[in-house]
């Protein structure tokens, strides 16, 4: 139980850290995977699997780390499809 507490604070955490400062992961990526219109959805995943993984690591369960991070990546992959058939909502 204590594990998932810690999981929970440290997510949150990092994501609300990444609100504050503004902080993109996605402005990291190689050109070639940044996808125009679609990158706030990409770095919003990629904070995602990022936060998960490293509530994982600080609960210290190896398995939950690498378990979320894997389930948050195979996650991603539907970004594309989506945007193949749904164009993302735009100012």
């Amino acid at each position: 139980m204590m594990d998932f507490i810690i999981f929970g604070i440290t997510d949150n955490a990092v994501m609300i850290f990444g609100a504050f400062t503004g902080y993109e992961v996605e402005k990291y990526l190689p050109k070639r995977f940044q996808l125009g219109a679609l990158m706030p959805i990409v770095g919003a995943g990629l904070g995602n699997t990022v936060s998960d993984f490293a509530g994982g690591l600080m609960a210290g369960n190896m398995a939950l780390a690498i378990g979320t991070g894997i389930g948050c990546l195979i996650g991603l992959a539907v970004i594309p499809v989506l945007a193949r058939f749904i164009t993302p909502i735009s100012e």
